[in-house]
């Protein structure tokens, strides 16, 4: 079916009592990734759905194509959910892509690897197919690096990757870079080099200008597939079991309802979705459950638990009468970032502070120069829960930042690293006096802390909330491979099952998760194939 006019795509909807081999629920990062992936068996059916809108790739709107930072031109493609920061930030927006190609539609693009410590501490909860190592080649599968053409990088992968070239960077990141390298902190041409630390650009999955999501990536060539139904604007309502099994997806469009048949679901819709319709349809805990009057199904006391995140705190500083005329915002105004160890942390490689130059984003669009600190690998841990059996109510959502006294005593710590590095000569002609935090907050302890919690932000990574663990551990919801733990059909395969947050940017990370768990479906489908026709 061809796009009408404006380039929006809609299918049909499914028809009642149709089946496929595979459904999965979100068509986001690692939605996109399962269904072009699964769906090269020309003899597996696989249906797509997404509650958000579809486009045709070749006219997507400019707020998918373009790379930018999330902001008022993202509104209609967003889910709109609001959670509690802290105390004193009890209400705080978290958006999310509600759009075929989920957030990688609309986030900052930034390609980040998972860190080996990342990925060897999954593999202690999670089962040694997750070591870094064992994830390497899928990385690798995913992108081409045209910065590092070599291994460990891929070359002919979907994900195509730049860095900001040197020519092009703004003076604040010149001078960024000076200020880090003079306080001793290394150069860092690759953050996806292994064990890669110090300060250098950031990469970013972006084309000659355009955006690589995955719904441009990996979803564009397969659309053609006769296997293959994407079915937009849709919303799943629940799971559906008979005998304990899942079997289907209960879906709602245009006010009509039916029930897709499946031989397998797949829950795809992120750490909130995912999380969310596992409750919906009685994966959860039971007694939480039982008070909106939901049947148990399974009793997995994880879902919904380990929310996690990074917690984002911002300084900045007005900038000079002489350089403000040239302060220009780019797109994504933060070109280099330095990744390094809290100052007097126990952890390796827990922060991450990006420099950038800001007009768009300040009171009254004065420019500024800012140094955003984001704590990657917090002990704080959040939680969600349902409110109601409606599926259009965002669930009651708790971020649980800045929890623990540790996040507490880092993030102080690395903001006093970010007003140090602010403060060298490197910086001399380009900043004035310091906007952010105030003289008042930095006057005592407990007023730095005071404003950190009401000033903290959300750096739009969650995970966690269905996290792979054996079947004897009291949190886990799903094994090594996404399959949830005493329901046969039903898996999850998304950032909800992170065992914990990755020391990056979540959504190369997600789109790797995707690759490798639909190799091993693959490879369990051949098996069994093979086995039905010995």
């Amino acid at each position: 079916m061809g796009p009408p006019d404006g380039g929006e795509l809609r299918e049909g909807i499914a028809a009642v009592g149709e089946r496929f081999d595979t459904v999965i629920v979100g068509a986001g990062s690692a939605g996109c990734v399962l269904a072009a992936r699964l769906s090269e068996d020309p003899s597996r059916s696989v249906c797509l759905i997404e509650a958000g809108p579809d486009h045709a790739p070749d006219a997507l709107p400019a707020p998918l194509r373009d790379s930018s930072m999330i902001d008022e031109r993202h509104r209609e493609y967003l889910w709109h959910h609001v959670a509690r920061a802290t105390d004193l930030r009890p209400e705080l927006a978290i958006p999310s892509g509600r759009v075929v190609g989920g957030s990688s539609a609309i986030n900052t693009t930034v390609y980040l690897w998972a860190l080996r410590d990342d990925l060897d501490a999954w593999a202690q909860v999670a089962g040694e197919s997750w070591r870094y190592d064992a994830c390497v080649p899928y990385f690798r599968r995913m992108e081409t690096d045209h910065d590092f053409p070599s291994p460990p990088h891929g070359t002919s992968g979907p994900i195509h990757v730049h860095r900001p070239p040197r020519e092009a960077w703004s003076p604040a990141a010149v001078a960024y870079l000076e200020a880090c390298t003079s306080r001793g902190f290394r150069a860092c041409p690759d953050h996806n080099a292994p064990d890669a630390e110090g300060c250098g650009p950031v990469p970013f999955n972006t084309h000659e200008g355009r955006r690589m999501s995955a719904a441009v990536a990996y979803l564009a060539p397969a659309r053609s597939r006769p296997n293959l139904r994407i079915l937009a604007d849709t919303t799943a309502r629940r799971v559906v079991f008979e005998r304990g099994r899942a079997t289907g997806v209960e879906i709602e469009r245009d006010r009509a309802r039916t029930v897709i048949g499946a031989g397998e679901v797949v829950l795809s819709a992120g750490a909130i979705g995912s999380a969310q319709l596992l409750l919906l349809s009685g994966v959860g805990p039971a007694d939480e459950l039982a008070r909106l009057g939901i049947a148990s199904v399974a009793d997995l006391r994880g879902v919904g638990r380990n929310l996690r995140n990074h917690p984002l705190v911002a300084t900045s500083w007005h900038v000079t009468d002489r350089y403000a005329p040239n302060a220009v915002e780019l797109p994504i105004p933060w070109q280099l970032q330095l990744r390094t160890t809290a100052p007097a942390s126990r952890d390796r490689l827990d922060v991450c502070l990006g420099v950038a130059v800001l007009t768009k984003h300040t009171p009254n669009h004065v420019p500024r120069v800012g140094i955003s600190v984001l704590l990657m690998h917090a002990a704080s841990a959040g939680h969600l829960t349902l409110v109601s059996t409606d599926p259009h109510t965002q669930p009651a959502i708790d971020l649980g930042f800045l929890a623990e006294p540790e996040d507490v005593a880092r993030m102080r710590a690395s903001i006093a690293l970010a007003i140090e590095l602010g403060g060298t000569k490197a910086f001399a002609g380009l900043r004035a006096s310091l906007a952010v935090p105030e003289p008042a907050d930095l006057a005592s302890t407990g007023a730095l802390d005071g404003w950190m919690r009401w000033n903290v932000l959300t750096s739009h990574h969650p995970c966690g909330t269905a996290r792979m663990g054996a079947s004897d551990d009291p949190l886990a919801v799903v094994d090594a491979e996404g399959r949830v733990h005493g329901v046969p059909g039903l898996r999850v395969v998304d950032a909800s099952i992170m065992p914990d947050c990755p020391r990056v940017n979540i959504n190369a990370t997600t789109m790797m998760v995707a690759e490798k768990i639909a190799t091993a479906m693959r490879s369990s489908s051949d098996a069994t194939a093979k086995a039905a026709s010995a």
